[in-house]
């Protein structure tokens, strides 16, 4: 019986593709200097952006010093696929290309890895990311007759220190404890008030899971909640997407949705990890992220680097 459904699920799956009137990669963890099959894959599925969501290289050393993020971009650079640098591009950062594990608003160099991400993602020098603290962006685009607004978060920046006991994170409930600074949270408000009939979120560390011990929204409460809030207010049809994890998969609240897709080429061992809010599996193999639009509703899925399926959720627009 499961297997008939996985053939009329993929089936379902590949006619919906056939109307897609425009598709977004995603994609976070690649290690610059592992080779990544999941571009050839995705070269097949014929983009019109890829999002990188974070640790797009690995370059960050315990001491924070800048010369190995500095040499990561160079060879990612060089290996980076011809089509992938022919395709528009969004990028957000995440610890391993911000340059210092798990770090924060207390990295002392900061201010210079900011220079050298806008410096290897080619940013206009006239965008705002050039001219003030964090890498946070939106931009607007027109895709099925709908008003698609994609913000990109800065979740490193301005985030206060974490919280560890017996090597699990813990809440941080004080009150000026911060993800994503005041500046920051200000912006946002702005952006989300602007008309949109669709929001796409990046994230790079997970917004709507609770249960694991790592990096997540949820080891700063006040932060997730106010997030949350601020999202189930929208009128618009809200998609969250993340990466950090090495686990990709889907998850629900409401009717909010997260996939996250992680990682392209630094898989992990397959162990189990689940959440109230998750939907189907998480995925430890290498794996990547589709948003594809249609003229009714997103398509979000999640595939191996073998084109294989393994999470799929549609999402109607409202």
């Amino acid at each position: 019986m499961k297997l008939v459904n996985f053939f009329f699920f993929f089936l379902f799956s590949s006619l919906v593709t056939a109307e897609v009137q425009y598709k977004i990669g995603l994609g976070s963890c690649n290690n610059q200097n592992y080779p990544t099959p999941a571009w050839d894959a995705l070269e097949e599925e014929n983009l019109d952006t890829f999002f990188f969501l974070g640790d797009n290289v690995y370059g960050d050393t315990p001491s924070g010093e800048l010369d190995y993020l500095r040499q990561s971009y160079e060879l990612f650079d060089s290996v980076m696929p011809a089509w992938l640098k022919k395709t528009e591009l969004l990028v957000i950062w995440d610890d391993h290309d911000f340059g210092l594990n798990d770090g924060g608003a207390s990295y002392k160099y900061r201010a210079q890895s900011q220079e050298l991400f806008n410096d290897f993602w080619n940013i206009p020098t006239a965008d705002t990311r050039r001219s003030r603290e964090g890498i946070y962006f939106s931009t607007v685009k027109t895709i099925s007759d709908k008003t698609v607004l994609i913000v990109g978060l800065d979740t490193r920046y301005f985030r206060s220190d974490l919280v560890k006991k017996d090597g699990a994170y813990q809440k941080n409930t004080t009150p000026t404890s911060t993800i994503l600074g005041t500046e920051q949270w200000n912006w946002l408000q702005d952006e989300l008030s602007q008309p949109h009939d669709v929001l796409i979120l990046a994230t790079s560390i997970q917004l709507l899971p609770t249960e694991h011990r790592f990096e997540k929204w949820s080891n700063f409460p006040n932060e997730r909640t106010k997030l949350i809030s601020m999202l189930e207010r929208l009128d618009s049809t809200v998609l969250i997407v993340s990466g950090d994890r090495h686990r990709g998969g889907i998850y629900k609240k409401g009717d909010l949705i997260e996939i996250t897709a992680s990682s392209l080429n630094r898989g992990l061992p397959p162990y189990p990890e689940t959440d109230t809010l998750l939907l189907g599996e998480t995925h430890t193999v290498h794996n990547y992220g589709l948003i594809e639009f249609t003229s009714s509703n997103m398509s979000v899925v999640l595939k191996d680097e073998e084109k294989n399926l393994l999470e799929f959720i549609e999402i109607p627009f409202k």
